[in-house]
């Protein structure tokens, strides 16, 4: 996606025609109507303006980078360190109970335990993002 369909999405998005955005950018419709094909590009100014209105970044509008908001990596920390917990705890107990093993043999089983947790956080981090972009 370029920028002039970035634009023209974020219109539609907010359910403006090209006339409203004009009014709030400040350009006539005729220059709102260049950018969505790409006849010409919005000065830096009108951008800046636009990515308030639009409340998304700069970046966005320009490279079509989207920013992790920090929501997200909470979410994603918050996944990672509760697989962790889950599959260590897990491996703990069951190395604990099993009678089998040594206390430093238990260490390091909820360790791999918790580093399976891990990558299963991952994987499913993975995958989220995949879905997602779809």
């Amino acid at each position: 996606m370029n920028m002039a369909d970035r634009i023209q999405y974020l219109r539609k998005t907010k359910g403006l025609s090209q006339e409203e955005l004009a009014d709030k950018v400040g350009v006539s419709r005729q220059a709102v109507s260049k950018w969505e094909s790409e006849q010409s590009t919005p000065d830096i100014a009108k951008i800046i303006i636009m990515s308030e209105l639009f409340e998304i970044t700069t970046d966005y509008i320009l490279k079509g980078i989207e920013p992790v908001n920090m929501t997200n990596k909470k979410i994603i920390y918050s996944l990672y360190l509760g697989f962790t917990a889950i599959f260590g705890t897990i491996a703990g107990i069951w190395s604990f109970t099993a009678n089998r093993f040594r206390i430093d043999e238990c260490c390091f089983i909820m360790i791999a335990g918790a580093m399976i947790g891990c990558a299963i956080a991952l994987i499913i981090q993975v995958i989220s993002n995949f879905i997602r972009k779809k």
